[in-house]
């Protein structure tokens, strides 16, 4: 597989259109850094690296917004976008980072000090290189 981080976002999208609990994505440094900055954003529930013989995965357990009966009505991600590809490569210095959904969403990049997000990015003052959009 040559890019990680677009099949974690179309799994995580997959994921809460059939409203699973859980999903499992092929583990690398940078998926586990992204499940991370999910993590802190609070747009994922955990993330947890098993493994499966010689083989590691890392299951991340998705959020869901609940009505008065405990259904799910929605997921926390309405939306998750890749921007950078291995085609086109996105950078953008940190006076220039996009507010998404006015500050609701996050934009995850990564940078010479590590995959952060758009709020430390600005904070630092530091640019990378733009992985995706989540709201």
């Amino acid at each position: 597989m040559a890019d990680v981080v677009s099949d974690m976002f179309a799994r995580i999208k997959n994921g809460i259109s059939r409203r699973k609990e859980t999903i499992e994505v092929q583990h690398s440094l940078l998926s586990q850094e992204v499940a991370r900055i999910l993590n802190e954003e609070g747009f994922i529930l955990k993330h947890e690296v098993l493994t499966r013989g010689k083989k590691k995965i890392m299951r991340l357990g998705l959020k869901y917004v609940f009505d008065r009966f405990g259904k799910p009505v929605r997921g926390v991600i309405t939306g998750i976008k890749r921007v950078s590809k291995p085609s086109r490569r996105v950078y953008l210095g940190f006076r220039e980072l996009p507010r998404v959904r006015s500050g609701f969403g996050c934009v995850i990049l990564t940078t010479p000090q590590g995959v952060m997000s758009d709020q430390s990015a600005r904070k630092m003052k530091v640019g990378g290189e733009i992985l995706g959009y989540v709201w």
